[in-house]
């Protein structure tokens, strides 16, 4: 999509989207911070507020939180993935697009000038540049990612202030060969997972899962008979 298309993200940061669509809904909808110990076809068990009935249940996680609730979920293994984040009063002339090392001459995958795509993530006269470094954490990852970045942009990054390090050691699943891009999302008549994991290990991977597993929900529910008799 990178190479035939644009970079794109949510104006205003990551947590935009579900806020949106969570202010569709009606008030009391949407409950945060409920932590889930068990799932069935016709009920969700929380720690907090007991047993919760329902006619259908989704598991919207990523792989390992998945497997916990629905046992017998293939766990698949991970790619750890360390993202960095810098600011600076003097942001390369790069503009908006994604800048990749084809020659692979330091830790980085990809960086941008992130601010230049969603201006309101930074403040007026600083520029956000987010990196993507590959692997396992490492040691003295910023002093190399900052390093890295000069060769690519051709500017010095002394003055360059870090922001943060964020390292995730299980951010992208796996798909090693064979890899099954459309695993099952409708486990039983009532029951459902989605992620990336079901899918590409992708964000688009991620909301087609999504949206294969809504469809397999709407297709149930829309019967016109109970999914469940009892």
């Amino acid at each position: 999509a990178f190479a035939s298309g644009r970079l794109c993200l949510p104006e205003g940061g990551a947590d935009v989207l579900p806020e949106l669509l969570a202010a569709s809904l009606p008030a009391g909808t949407v409950h945060t911070g409920v932590r889930v110990t068990s799932v069935a076809t016709n009920a969700v068990t929380t720690a907090e507020h007991g047993v919760i009935r329902c006619r259908a249940v989704l598991v919207a996680t990523g792989a390992r939180s998945a497997a916990e609730l629905l046992p017998g979920l293939r766990v698949p293994d991970f790619h750890p993935v360390t993202v960095v984040h810098h600011t600076t009063d003097e942001p390369p002339a790069t503009g908006g697009h994604l800048l990749l090392d084809s020659e692979r001459g330091g830790p980085v995958a990809h960086t941008a000038v992130i601010s230049a795509v969603d201006p309101s993530r930074a403040p007026a006269g600083r520029a956000l540049v987010s990196s993507t470094v590959l692997g396992p954490d490492r040691a003295g990852v910023d002093d190399a990612v900052r390093r890295h970045l000069a060769r690519l942009y051709g500017v010095s990054t002394a003055r360059w202030e870090t922001l943060a390090v964020h390292h995730t050691a299980e951010a992208v699943p796996a798909m090693r060969p064979p890899h099954d891009l459309r695993r099952p999302v409708r486990l039983l008549a009532g029951l459902y997972v989605c992620g990336d994991h079901r899918d590409t290990s992708t964000l688009q991977g991620a909301l087609h899962s999504a949206r294969r597993a809504a469809a397999a929900i709407l297709g149930d529910l829309g019967t016109g008979r109970p999914m469940h008799t009892s």
